[in-house]
């Protein structure tokens, strides 16, 4: 695909990155916390994010649909002894899956389509769908966490494509 529809995905892994960098070092009570109407705790919807967005890679390349959920569930909770150590998992992880992505939007035909499966059933589906997938339900669960990060008194990271042209510019001495 063409170089803009990459840099989407290069923004997209620099917001997560972002976030999980301010989600290091939260105290466990903190990624347990619940705000309403998002996903879950704090560091369950972290950890959803990153996981999903594995699963999309392995859709992508053609590897099937990773265990996940049960059709119409939602993922497992986390045990809270999983979540604060593993943000910074969480971090490396996302950025291997989100180095794929990039790399996967670059060789990509517009038009591929992809036999996978969805919830365990086989589906044919165009790649163009996983790709924007992946990016709606990256920004939705990063705006629910900034939120959580809000509402217990931190100041969250901006993620928006602004700051983004900024962090890519060269510094000046």
């Amino acid at each position: 695909m063409d170089a803009g529809f990459v840099a989407l995905f290069r923004h997209h892994a620099w917001a997560t990155d972002r976030l999980l960098a301010a989600c290091e070092g939260l105290p466990e009570e903190h990624l347990e916390f619940v705000t309403q109407g998002t996903y879950g705790g704090l560091g369950a919807t972290l950890r959803h994010l990153v996981e999903a967005e594995e699963r999309y890679v392995s859709r992508l390349r053609g590897e099937g649909e990773r265990p996940g959920p049960a059709p119409n569930e939602p993922d497992p909770p986390s045990p809270p002894e999983a979540l604060a150590p593993s943000v910074r998992v969480l971090r490396r992880r996302v950025r291997a899956s989100a180095d794929a992505l990039i790399e996967l939007a670059a060789s990509y035909e517009p038009d591929t389509v992809l036999h996978t499966t969805f919830r365990g059933e086989p589906v044919t589906v165009p790649a163009i769908v996983l790709f924007a997938q992946a990016l709606d339900h990256g920004g939705e669960h990063r705006t629910q966490v900034r939120h959580a990060l809000t509402i217990l008194g931190y100041e969250p990271p901006d993620l928006d494509a602004w700051t983004w042209d900024e962090d890519l510019k060269p510094v000046e001495e």
